[in-house]
């Protein structure tokens, strides 16, 4: 067995080299380390966000021919990944600010401040604000159904019956007020607003609307003028609440729109109008029974200059028992919009 003499200072010096050249392998160790699970948290939030947008993203049309692919750009300042939808930048220097897009989001990371902690600041990017479609200028056609969603008249309503191509519907929609449902798009939220709608019923008879002695509405023959025009007007001012969805349109601004809801309205006045031969006219503005308040559905539904619309009442045009059971409804069209 061999022995080897060596010296306690040789001994320590010894001790000292193998310590200093671990201390050297472990720091080098940890810088390694330390670049590796950065690059590897960077990665894996990227795909963490990828994921999460995509549910997103599937929401809105994307016009490009070229389909979006993962892009990684590593360059002496700074290390970008970009996807569809958001994109992650770590720029290198001493204080490492890392920025994370996701949509209209923005996340600002700060990293090694003078307080020593990480800084996260979120910043909101406008979107674009939802718009729906109420407010305009409408115009359309009138009519009536029964109890049971027939359109022809009941037995004590036959003095009802309309002129449909005189009958006309007219809305100023003069208020709009949207609130958007979605945080990723704009396609999707309720409106409100405020209206005034005249309907225009032209009847098609000489039957002259009137209250009898026992207080319901009826009507009287006029036989000694002859009756050119006889109309019943109603003036309301209306309040809807719709919920609307648009569908994008590849290589178009203007989407395709459809809302429905329901909508309630107070009746401001009334009147019946007649028109005798030689131009002289009669005016009315007798009690003939109508219901104060109505509410009712509506349907809307539009691309770019042409809109639809649709109304049905649920409340009868007169008092319950005070006339025939009518149930005003209207179609037609918003010829413009506000």
């Amino acid at each position: 067995m061999k022995q080897y003499n060596i010296s306690i200072d040789e001994y320590s010096e010894s001790v000292a080299k193998t310590n200093c050249c671990q201390n050297e392998n472990i720091e080098v160790f940890m810088k390694k380390s330390e670049r590796a699970i950065h690059s590897f948290i960077l990665v894996m939030f990227s795909i963490i966000i990828f994921v999460s947008t995509a549910d997103a993203q599937s929401h809105q049309t994307d016009r490009q021919k070229v389909r979006d692919l993962v892009t990684v750009e590593e360059t002496s300042h700074r290390t970008s990944v970009t996807f569809p939808g958001g994109s992650v930048i770590v720029n290198h220097f001493e204080d490492t600010i890392t920025r994370l897009s996701v949509g209209r989001r923005e996340l600002q990371i700060i990293e090694n401040d003078k307080s020593g902690c990480t800084r996260i600041k979120m910043v909101h990017s406008p979107r674009n604000k939802f718009r729906g479609h109420w407010s305009g200028f409408d115009l359309g056609f009138n009519n009536f159904f029964s109890s049971s969603f027939d359109s022809s008249l009941p037995d004590d309503g036959y003095f009802m019956d309309l002129n449909n191509g005189k009958s006309v519907a007219v809305g100023l929609n003069f208020f709009q007020y949207d609130i958007g449902l979605s945080s990723y798009s704009n396609n999707t939220g309720l409106v409100t607003g405020m209206g005034i709608t005249w309907h225009n019923y032209r009847l098609d008879s000489d039957y002259v609307l009137t209250r009898l002695e026992n207080g319901k509405t009826g009507y009287y023959i006029e036989d000694e003028l002859n009756i050119r025009k006889n109309k019943l007007t109603t003036m309301f001012l209306t309040v809807p609440l719709l919920l609307e969805h648009q569908f994008p349109v590849a290589d178009s601004g203007k989407p395709i729109f459809i809302s429905g809801g329901v909508y309630g309205a107070f009746r401001l006045r009334s009147h019946t109008k007649l028109v005798y031969d030689g131009r002289e006219k009669e005016k009315s503005r007798d009690n003939l029974n109508l219901n104060s308040f109505k509410y009712g559905f509506t349907v809307r539904a539009g691309y770019r200059f042409i809109k639809l619309f649709a109304t049905y009442d649920m409340t009868p045009l007169f008092q319950k028992d005070q006339g025939p059971e009518l149930y005003p409804w209207s179609v037609g069209l918003t010829l413009v919009s506000f």
